[in-house]
């Protein structure tokens, strides 16, 4: 379903103090978000997507290890390619190389690799970065039609993507060595069944786990064994739970702090808010959400999202980053939320 996002009248000013505000749905109908649920600001977004109505979906953070203010924020545009994106959100780069849902990003030695779910020929399509810019290299078929969610993380040993589908598989695609040699081709995938639709998840290699969003049943964390297949699924949350998550259940990435611990981050998309958890115990921490400020609107009904723990200019705790589903000043983009904002409305360590 739709949404058109409203001010209600009188909260511009008194939004952190929680004052309500209200979101148009299609059959002319209000809903009053949640008052409980404390607000935070963005502090810069990117420029819109080119393509109309619902396209922008979900963004991965390049963190450039040599020059930290060169680091990329890569963006899906879901009818028509790949965005790379500045820190201050002006565009870096456009790549037209098809209907691009989901992305992800781990680094290499001499940049990093990318991996998007490519559902105008039904691929991986996979991209490396480096300085001198983002070049596709290659085009994994897919073992079955529409490949909807894409993690990126290590798995047996190997760089591996985690695809994510709408009739509730998860196929595991061995691409590159930890080394950066490309696995044997043809790749016949591991496959795991869990019988809903799926999108949103975050490989973590460190811990030896994966996160996987259930849309409309909650998140669901599995152990990641070394022979680079999944084992031990359990429900961390679940929509309708008392701690107000709803479906849809969207992105998921992890704060991921040295020493293994940090946090993981959900997008609840139905009541546009985003919830946190332990990365460790997958315990609870509470919920904020995106209001509109002087410079840059609010996001609402988020798609996917990014995290990092890494410093970068003007972000110095890190960074999140996620898709907004209404911007005001045109087509659908992606705001950038300065960490420090999340960790204060929070209490978090």
């Amino acid at each position: 379903m739709r949404f058109v996002f409203s001010m209600a009248a009188g909260c511009a000013l008194s939004l952190l103090a929680g004052c309500a505000t209200e979101t148009m749905m299609e059959d002319g109908q209000r809903r009053e978000t949640d008052r409980s649920v404390p607000a935070i600001m963005a502090k810069a977004e990117t420029s819109p997507v080119v393509s109309s109505d619902d396209a922008a979906d979900d963004p991965a953070i390049w963190i450039n290890p040599a020059n930290p203010a060169a680091s990329l924020v890569l963006g899906t545009d879901k009818q028509s390619g790949l965005y790379a994106y500045r820190l201050d959100g002006g565009v870096a780069a456009y790549l037209p190389v098809g209907r691009l849902n989901n992305v992800d990003v781990r680094p290499l030695a001499d940049g990093a690799i990318v991996v998007a779910t490519n559902r105008s020929d039904e691929t991986v399509t996979v991209f490396t970065v480096q300085d001198e810019g983002i070049n596709e290299i290659a085009r994994i078929p897919t073992i079955r039609p529409e490949p909807y969610g894409v993690c990126l993380g290590i798995a047996g040993g190997a760089f591996t993507a985690f695809v994510t589908h709408k009739t509730g598989e998860v196929d595991l695609y061995p691409l590159l060595t930890v080394e950066g040699q490309a696995t044997p081709s043809p790749i016949m995938p591991w496959t795991i069944e869990l019988g809903e639709q799926l999108e949103g998840c975050v490989v973590d290699e460190q811990n030896s786990q994966v996160f996987v969003g259930r849309e409309e049943g909650g998140i669901e964390r599995f152990r990641l064994t070394t022979d680079g297949t999944l084992s031990d699924g359990e429900m961390i949350d679940r929509v309708g739970s008392d701690n107000g998550i709803v479906a849809d259940i969207e992105g998921l990435s992890l704060y991921a702090k040295d020493d293994g611990t940090g946090y993981l981050v959900a997008s609840s998309q139905g009541n546009d808010t985003y919830a946190v958890y332990d990365r460790l115990t997958g315990a609870y921490l509470g919920r904020f959400r995106i209001a509109p400020g002087d410079e840059v609107d609010g996001a609402e009904e988020t798609d996917g999202l990014d995290v990092t723990s890494r410093a970068l200019p003007g972000y110095p705790e890190g960074m999140l980053v996620v898709q907004d589903g209404f911007n005001d000043d045109g087509n659908q983009n992606f705001k950038y939320v300065d960490w420090r904002d999340v960790r204060t409305v929070l209490s978090l360590d």
